[in-house]
């Protein structure tokens, strides 16, 4: 932990007194051993005449205020100001940067003792710490009392220091005030959290899915008179916990980031019964509209024609909930960048056609789409921060449904690429639909980088678990660039193997290939080879099979997740830059 030098905390001790009433209200709520530990605290302190403040900033700081004013339930970050709010319905102006900040020491474990001591000059301030229980553990929050009307500060338990995603805790853990944190953290768990991490973690941390909730069940809704969910009326009211982040670019970034990770959960946490194909597809063109792309929506007849597979495993889906291919296209007119081109798989209901799925299976199939989600995120990050490429990309938007003209098992379907397959089983709809759009990716300019993401195969979760997508390729430079920027951003994925051998189990008596293998062991490797199939031996290949869906932890709430999509943008920024 790099730890504030005396001078830093005697100027935090000198700052002028500042109180408010929801830091009244924090130090009325400390749990009963900490109140009673804090009322000793309180007499020691004024029989010592010891203060503690409030640090006020001494320069320009960007801050971060959560926000559902639409239902998309966005983190936003803006510029502190004292300009009204903004035209945009995700985002607020909060008051000026000189206004008063509440600090956030962070503390790791082993050095616990050593922080005490530069951060307190009273005994009796780290008596109180001490007394309350605070021992560093991840997560664990105290504010130290100031007299009798609030707090100085917050300590911040961050552990060993190893997790850069802890601060998304605090969002849900702090009372409504505006915060910065004052320094950065070295563990010994995973090396330096600087502040663009600390910040992002912040963000992320901050996401809540609230679409759905009413004003009876949610403590905290959107109304209907424009105000934000904490009931945000001018920008000086601070109805929520703001992070103020002094590093200007730091918080572009982050908020470049935040906005597309939370445009894919979003994305992925609608049921089926808002978000259909069409539905899909207005969500890119909005996209598209938002950062100056031209978005062509395949249909009908069209579609038939040119995209059979897609067509076929979406044929069955009620009126209003057809099959369609999205093709977005940016950066165009520069002919000079080069071609990235992303396919997402977007099954926006999975009942596994003929071939069912149980129930069990079937309850978070919402997510089937998280490979057109998380596409969708990662172009929203690429395209406002303005890389110097031309992208391309591709979705494959269907329900997989059943009626009486679904397709079926022992089905031959002849794809676009000309090539025919024979349907083994109807669950494995999503390479059918990707490989569509993978020949057509192929079909006039080779792409510098061909991605397709998808939530393909139960064979990868068992592999890798939860966390770690898997990745696919024959391109060692991809491959380690992949692996590399995921894991310096904290977004990991993981190489598994396109064995050649098992190409042998896609044969077919009677076509030139089924669509599963015929072993029940390495399906995710089968999967990723009938792709390669369709990619016209595209030397820039990369196929990401993933869960897109997260259990509960710091920054990361239970639900739909774009994983890989960070990990992805830095490699692709630091691959091709920003256009000047």
């Amino acid at each position: 932990m790099l730890l504030p030098t005396k001078e830093q905390a005697r100027m935090w001790r000198q700052t002028p007194r500042v109180s408010t009433s929801c830091l009244r209200t924090a130090h009325r709520s400390i749990a009963t051993t900490t109140t009673a530990a804090a009322k000793h605290h309180q007499h020691q302190q004024h029989h010592h005449h010891h203060h503690h403040h409030l640090h006020r900033s001494s320069k320009a700081t960007s801050c971060w205020r959560r926000s559902s004013t639409s239902w998309r339930s966005r983190s936003s970050l803006v510029a502190c100001s004292s300009s009204s709010s903004s035209a945009s319905t995700s985002l607020a102006s909060l008051s000026s940067a000189t206004s008063p900040v509440v600090p956030i020491w962070p503390v790791a474990k082993h050095h616990l003792e050593e922080a005490l001591g530069i951060l307190f000059e009273s005994e009796a301030t780290r008596s109180f710490v001490k007394s309350a229980g605070f021992a560093a553990e991840e997560g664990q929050v105290l504010p130290i009392p100031q007299g009798d009307e609030g707090v100085s500060g917050w300590l911040f338990g961050v552990g060993d220091g190893g997790n850069p995603f802890a601060f998304g805790s605090l969002p849900r853990s702090l009372p409504p005030a505006r915060y910065e944190i004052v320094q950065v953290v070295q563990g010994d768990g995973g090396g330096e959290v600087g502040e663009e991490v600390a910040c992002l973690g912040w963000g992320l941390g901050s996401y809540a899915f609230k679409r759905y909730k009413t004003s009876s069940s949610s403590s905290s809704p959107a109304s209907a008179d424009g105000k934000d969910e904490a009931g945000m009326a001018s920008s000086s009211d601070v109805s929520s916990a703001v992070l103020c982040v002094a590093d200007e670019e730091a918080r572009r970034e982050a908020e470049r980031i935040v906005e597309g990770v939370f445009l894919g959960r979003d994305l992925i946490n609608t049921p089926c019964s808002d978000l259909g194909p069409s539905d899909l597809a207005k969500e890119a063109e909005r996209l598209g509209k938002a950062h100056g792309a031209s978005v062509k929506v395949i249909r009908g007849s069209e579609l038939e024609r040119g995209f059979p597979l897609v067509h076929a495993v979406g044929r069955a889906a009620s009126s209003g909930r057809e099959p369609l291919v999205v093709d977005l296209n940016w950066g165009k007119g520069d002919s000079a960048g080069k071609l990235v081109t992303i396919v997402g798989k977007g099954v926006c209901f999975d009942t596994g056609g003929l071939d069912i799925k149980p129930p069990s299976s079937m309850l978070t199939m919402k997510k089937d789409m998280g490979g057109a989600a998380s596409v969708l995120g990662l172009a929203s990050m690429i395209m406002s921060s303005k890389l110097d490429l031309r992208l391309r990309v591709l979705l494959p938007c269907v329900e997989n449904a059943i009626a009486g003209n679904a397709f079926r098992p022992s089905d031959v379907l002849t794809s676009r690429s000309g090539l025919t397959v024979e349907i083994g089983n109807t669950d494995a709809e999503g390479r059918l639909i990707l490989a569509d759009c993978l020949t057509l990716a192929t079909e006039s300019d080779e792409p510098d980088v061909l991605l397709d993401m998808a939530t393909l195969t139960g064979a990868h979760r068992v592999a890798l678990g939860w966390d770690l997508p898997g990745i696919f390729t024959d391109n060692e430079d991809l491959a380690g660039a992949l692996y590399e920027k995921g894991m310096e951003c904290h977004d990991p994925v993981w190489r598994l193997p396109l064995w050649k051998p098992y190409a042998k189990m896609l044969d077919s008596k009677v076509a030139d290939m089924n669509n599963i293998g015929s072993a029940p062991w390495g399906g995710a490797i089968t999967a990723a080879l009938f792709l390669q199939k369709f990619t016209n031996n595209c030397p820039n290949w990369v196929h990401i099979d993933f869960n897109g869906w997260t259990r509960e932890k710091p920054g990361f709430p239970e639900g739909g997740e774009p994983q890989a999509v960070r990990g992805i943008y830095k490699m692709l920024k630091e691959r091709y830059g920003v256009k000047k």
